[in-house]
């Protein structure tokens, strides 16, 4: 990432030095799928998210993961930051496929609901990569 902002420095550079658009752009560009290459050869590619949902509406949000989706989660206890709400959030692991199907679920039964998608670089467990196949 560091190696991106130094790209992305020169190249504005570039663009004030030169005043023209066209090159710095397609720089960028190059510099991103570069960025994102390295990244999946050094990390490899991750075709699974992680979510945190908080919704008024967890229980029945937890009931799809648990029996649509075939998949376990937390469910944890938090605290709102700026009005000291108790609130229930739910820590879930997925396929891409998936997160589509519970963002759909959820739009339609909490629109007031608050989610966070993460790229997982790696999960370990039931239902994904077992322990045993990791290597050290």
């Amino acid at each position: 990432q560091t190696l991106m902002v130094v790209d992305s420095v020169i190249v504005l550079v570039g663009l004030v030095a030169f005043g023209d658009w066209t090159i710095p752009l397609y720089s960028w560009i190059a510099i991103y799928v570069t960025g994102k290459v390295i990244d999946g050869v050094m990390e490899g590619v991750s075709y699974e998210k992680t979510l945190f949902i908080i919704s008024d509406k967890y229980e029945e949000i937890s009931q799809k993961i648990l029996f649509d989706l075939n998949r376990g989660g937390t469910l944890l206890e938090a605290k709102g930051m700026y009005n000291k709400a108790e609130k229930k959030v739910i820590f879930v692991n997925v396929s891409r496929r998936e997160v589509v199907i519970l963002q759909e679920y959820i739009r339609e039964l909490d629109p007031d609901a608050f989610i966070t998608v993460m790229d997982a670089t790696e999960i370990l467990g039931k239902g994904f990569k077992s322990l045993h196949e990791k290597e050290f």
